[in-house]
């Protein structure tokens, strides 16, 4: 359900799209038919070079088709502010850097070093035009480690347009 807030009731209908608009302020909250969302995880050990793309080959989740396992690539298929995260565990007692990249902009990072699995972690929200691209990709060169566990993701969704 869309919620809205205001000093006055809000008057709400349903369109035959199945989107709820507010008539008086064009607010329009997307159902999980149309919402840009994905979630995908390694399953296996995956071996990098520098600034390679981390490339998460089950798909979970995937409306409106903007992950490419193939890439490791999510295309926002429409312009709106995202939430997209990433965690990925290094193999055991090796180091691990990956950063977040939008289209050719490093925008945030992690790292870990330990005798045993590292993970990192990184969350960001980042407001995208439709065609734009975020990817994860290793620093330098390393294995990136995951079994049918799933240690390792990558998600991200639509939070408004």
């Amino acid at each position: 359900y869309c919620f809205l807030y205001g000093n006055f009731q809000q008057k709400i209908y349903m369109s035959s799209h199945f989107k709820f608009h507010d008539t008086d302020n064009g607010c329009c909250c997307l159902n999980k038919k149309t919402t840009p969302a994905f979630s995908a995880i390694l399953t296996k050990v995956q071996s990098l070079g520098v600034k390679d793309t981390i490339k998460f080959d089950k798909v979970v989740t995937n409306i409106q088709n903007g992950y490419n396992p193939s890439s490791g690539i999510f295309t926002a298929p429409m312009a709106g502010v995202y939430q997209l995260s990433t965690t990925v565990m290094s193999h055991k007692g090796q180091k691990l850097v990956v950063h977040l990249w939008y289209n050719d902009v490093k925008m945030s990072g992690g790292w870990g070093l330990g005798n045993q699995h590292v993970q990192a972690t990184i969350n960001m929200v980042l407001e995208l035009q439709k065609g734009d691209q975020v990817t994860i990709k290793s620093r330098e060169s390393n294995n990136v480690y995951s079994d049918d566990d799933n240690y390792t993701s990558f998600s991200g969704y639509l939070i408004a347009q």
